[in-house]
């Protein structure tokens, strides 16, 4: 992955064009093991853009006929998905993708933002001066895109511009718990996002970020992070709350 091309630094799979299905007898297990894991990406990627919204069943075979799958690596490919807690296995009775749950959702929120506070401080220390301006460059699409009132993307120069901060902190251990955990969060956004437009103080917290980051300022830049995300996780859950759509009650 290149960090000069912010498309590049996108952490949702697209999906890959399928062919015609394989039948189950005759693929091998490097084929099986390939279709597995276009399928996880493209079935990820509907459950994330809610186009298999929370509790709904999994239609194997109409997926199976969009994808041009047999259902042995649909079936492997849901397995996969189970244990990122996006998919419910229900004995006898197929999948379905799980609820939202916000105790959950809130616990993965506060994980993100010490993660995200700690790689802005690395940066910070760190970083060199290319990195920093290539999260410029990021960070000005993301404007660009708040000033001309195009919601999808900003949320793509938004979530480039996270993932940015983590990938070029150069720790993988944070890139990793980043990577296992924002994808809930992309997944709520998606639901609390499309009834409210960009909230105008989310886009003065990336000014501050990147102004603090780029003067390395590392202590401002971790606790201008940590606010963004608890001011982030704070409106997606009111505003799920609100919807009342697709997620669990909270306690």
């Amino acid at each position: 992955m290149s960090l000069h091309d912010p498309v590049a630094l996108r952490d949702v799979a697209k999906p890959e064009t399928f062919r015609a299905p394989i039948p189950a007898a005759m693929e091998s297990p490097a084929t099986s093991s390939s279709l597995t894991r276009k399928a996880v990406d493209h079935i990820r990627d509907l459950i994330v853009r809610g186009e298999l919204p929370p509790r709904s069943r999994i239609q194997e075979k109409q997926l199976c006929e969009r994808l041009g799958l047999s259902r042995t690596p649909l079936r492997e490919a849901l397995k996969v998905l189970a244990t990122e807690n996006l998919v419910e296995l229900l004995p006898r009775r197929g999948a379905r993708v799980t609820a939202l749950d916000p105790g959950r959702l809130r616990e993965q929120f506060a994980v993100i933002a010490m993660v995200e506070a700690e790689a802005a401080r690395i940066l910070c220390r760190s970083g060199t001066d290319e990195q920093i301006r290539n999260l410029r460059v990021i960070h000005d699409a993301l404007k660009s895109a708040y000033v001309s009132h195009d919601p999808a993307r900003y949320y793509l120069s938004n979530e480039q511009f996270h993932r940015a901060v983590v990938v070029q902190s150069h720790n993988q251990t944070l890139a990793d718990i980043h990577a296992g955990l924002i994808i809930h969060l992309h997944r709520a956004r998606h639901f609390a996002l499309t009834m409210s437009e960009v909230n105008l103080e989310f886009a003065h917290d990336h000014d501050e970020i990147i102004e603090a980051i780029e003067r390395r300022d590392a202590e401002v830049a971790g606790r201008r992070m940590a606010g963004h995300q608890a001011g982030v996780a704070d409106h997606v859950l009111v505003s799920l709350k609100a919807a009342g759509k697709g997620a669990r009650d909270e306690d």
